[in-house]
């Protein structure tokens, strides 16, 4: 008999068609674009033209995708929560919410690794000096708080057996974001690195964080195989 963690064929999505793969790459350009623009001269000084430019598509596309510039550059931040939550719909229902969300984030950035060489911790190191340099993307991030963290929240209140608005499912999905925000903010320094050595500093910054609340808190020391803390600095 399966267990609930195991999917089945008719649980899997269908794969994407060539519209929608087609679509997704020009979404990923104008993203990739837009953050390096952003991140070099300066969000005020980029133009929505400039973006498209670079994408090779028009002004009128790049609205298509993302209404607000802001949004641009802020789109890996939801972009990482949607493939949390699909990564957190297959960790084992443990009771250990905190534990499955790391088992997530860690698949994430595997799995990333392999795509493209941590893609995603590039562009948010971006996103996040974007967003200390513009008054106006720290603005709409602060209206982000919310939104970005719906698609886990949904998956960690189907685990729990409540609703995404129940306050321990906002307690252990706000406390997990902050952990990680933190955890890999001191990580730049492996990205021009190779994709292994910037998959296991990550790792070992994103356990660090797991085990270091654990042991604030007075919990015992979590020893399931692949979840052990990393060595001493």
């Amino acid at each position: 008999m399966l267990d609930s963690t195991t999917s089945t064929a008719s649980d899997r999505p269908a794969p994407p068609s060539l519209r929608e793969r087609k679509k997704a790459q020009t979404r990923a350009a104008i993203v990739a674009i837009g953050l390096d623009l952003c991140d070099t001269q300066g969000f005020d000084a980029t133009t929505v033209e400039q973006i498209a430019a670079g994408a090779d598509v028009s002004p009128r596309t790049v609205n298509r995708y993302f209404a607000l510039k802001e949004d641009i550059v802020l789109a890996p931040i939801d972009d990482f929560g949607h493939a949390v939550a699909v990564a957190l719909r297959g960790q084992p229902d443990t009771g250990n919410e905190l534990r499955a969300l790391c088992g997530a984030y860690l698949q994430v950035v595997e799995s990333e690794a392999d795509a493209d060489g941590l893609r995603f911790l590039h562009q948010f190191l971006q996103t996040q000096r974007i967003m200390r340099a513009s008054q106006a993307v720290n603005a709409r991030a602060l209206e982000y708080a919310e939104k970005k963290n719906v698609a886990v929240c949904e998956e960690l209140a189907r685990r729990m057996g409540t609703t995404p608005d129940d306050f321990l499912v906002k307690l252990v999905a706000g406390t997990w974001q902050t952990l990680c925000h933190l955890a890999v903010a001191d990580t730049e320094h492996v990205l021009p690195t190779s994709p292994e050595a910037a998959v296991r500093v990550t790792r070992e910054a994103i356990l660090r964080a797991y085990h270091g609340l654990r042991q604030v808190c007075g919990a015992p020391a979590d020893d399931t195989p692949g979840f052990a803390a990393p060595a001493a600095r």
